[in-house]
């Protein structure tokens, strides 16, 4: 947050977070004492905010007492991202990274002379940015604003700090949004294939940022990508395409258009080409599928369950993700930094610890060129969650909740109960269930349909035929119950 916003804007964001964290009024003299600042500020900052929020048509609103006490309401599914983002659009920083980019021969004099300030005051600004680039492997000269790496890396950097920065819309880039939407069309044509919004506009953005960047800034790609496009008997349709667009891009930039095409998702969901793609990396043992090849290998070790990379869709998918990590290094969150591990071990503390073994597994036995890719953790670490949690892997490795059903029904109900809550709550819990046999004492959770003593173990008084409240308290108590047993096997 630092490296973009004021310090003012610092504490206009932390009263928003200070009022967003829970649903109740907060007073003028809670937020003083937070930001340590006066009432005649706070005032201000609620105006500020109240004026800020007007556009959204009441999806957020702030509520003010006679400037004594405000509440924050916002619908369930309001982005609050386009708040924050509201203050890192006015930021130093934010219009500096935006020069960059459309000003590639110009420094630091010019860019102050734009904002009618100091060289001082901006060079203050622009030394955030040297660590900032540091996490993603760019380095920064503050001075000249020069981006020091590999041209495909700084693309990608851009790729995601426009993604990010235009969520609600607009167009950022140099090049003509109509002609590249032109571009795109055609390339369906010669694909002979329809492509989402969404996949137009992740094209879009690439085609833009290759069109503004290549003659002064050209790509230069080792051997890797140009093996993969010989093999793949589709490569030619890029240069196809190119030439009815009227399109003039050396070999190498072709070779990383083919690259991006197919590993940020433009591509998906035709199998043609995702097979020949897949193909191609197979055939050549690359260092993605080399990667894919470990990721099965550990998988079968660790949870003795074989990944089915035969299908070729799969495969094409496992090899896109990791050929995308290739392109930039870190969290792709490029404003706040988010990071996915660290929400999983406040949440999913045994999941978490699952996952990070595994990885370190898949680093342990990995090929040198694959152990290079692995570094990457902040990408690779949550493709891999998906993975394992779609196959519902954690689970097995999970101490289950155990539920003794001891209901005064004949079995056949109650075989039928505990089929109903494997179904609704298998896939997020492991679970499993005893008829009896197990001493009231030893279960997690009891469910009957008549009351008895369980002692100290919970128990659930549930009808014959379950209400969606019986249902909400079993899904409260297994929350409640899985996050102990979390807690319990971090602590030993």
């Amino acid at each position: 947050m630092q490296t973009f916003l004021t310090k003012t804007s610092q504490k206009k964001i932390r009263m928003f977070n200070f009022l967003l964290e829970e649903k109740k009024w907060r007073t003028i003299k809670e937020i003083q004492d937070l930001l340590e600042l006066s009432a005649k500020s706070i005032i201000l900052y609620a105006e500020e905010l109240e004026h800020l929020f007007k556009k959204y048509n009441g999806q957020i609103e702030l509520k003010n007492e006679n400037n004594q006490r405000f509440f924050l309401f916002k619908e369930e599914d309001f982005p609050i991202y386009n708040i924050y983002l509201h203050y890192y659009y006015q930021s130093y920083n934010y219009y500096l990274i935006d020069f960059i980019y459309h000003n590639p021969y110009k420094n630091l004099e010019d860019f102050a002379d734009k904002q009618f300030t100091s060289v001082s005051t901006v060079f203050r600004y622009a030394k955030l940015l040297v660590p900032y680039f540091k996490r993603c492997k760019i380095k920064f000269h503050p001075f000249a604003l020069e981006l020091d790496a590999n041209e495909a890396n700084i693309r990608a950097f851009f790729y995601y700090f426009y993604w990010n920065s235009t969520r609600r819309g607009g167009w950022p880039f140099k090049s003509s949004q109509k002609k590249i939407l032109k571009y795109v069309s055609q390339f369906e044509k010669v694909y002979k294939i329809s492509l989402l919004s969404l996949q137009k506009r992740i094209f879009s953005y690439w085609l833009a940022i290759i069109l503004d960047r290549f003659t002064i800034y050209p790509v230069k790609l080792d051997t890797h990508t140009e093996k993969i496009a010989a093999a793949d008997e589709n490569f030619s349709l890029v240069n196809i395409w190119l030439s009815q667009c009227d399109l003039v891009f050396p070999i190498p930039e072709q070779l990383f258009l083919y690259q991006v095409l197919y590993s940020f998702g433009v591509i998906d969901g035709n199998r043609l080409y995702e097979k020949s793609h897949a193909k191609a990396h197979q055939l050549n043992n690359s260092t993605s599928y080399a990667a894919v090849t470990n990721l099965q290998r550990v998988i079968q070790d660790d949870f003795q369950f074989k990944l089915d990379t035969k299908d070729s869709e799969l495969l094409f998918n496992f090899i896109a993700f990791h050929e995308r990590s290739q392109l930039f290094f870190g969290n792709t969150d490029v404003f706040f930094n988010y990071s996915f591990i660290k929400k999983l071990q406040r949440q999913q503390k045994e999941v978490a610890h699952i996952i990070l073994d595994f990885y370190r597994h898949l680093q342990l036995v990995a090929p040198e060129n694959v152990r290079q890719l692995l570094k990457n953790k902040e990408q690779l670490f949550l493709s891999y969650y998906y993975i394992l949690d779609y196959y519902d892997l954690p689970l097995k490795k999970q101490e289950p909740i155990k539920i003794l059903i001891a209901d005064d029904l004949h079995h056949t109900h109650r075989l039928w109960l505990m089929n109903k809550v494997k179904n609704y709550f298998g896939n997020a819990y492991p679970l499993s269930f005893y008829d009896y046999e197990l001493d009231v004492s030893r279960a997690d959770l009891v469910i009957s349909n008549y009351y008895f003593d369980t002692d100290q173990t919970p128990l659930l008084l549930m009808k014959n035929f379950p209400t969606e409240r019986n249902w909400r308290t079993l899904e409260k108590l297994l929350y409640k119950i899985s996050h102990k047993k979390q807690a319990e096997q971090t602590y030993k």
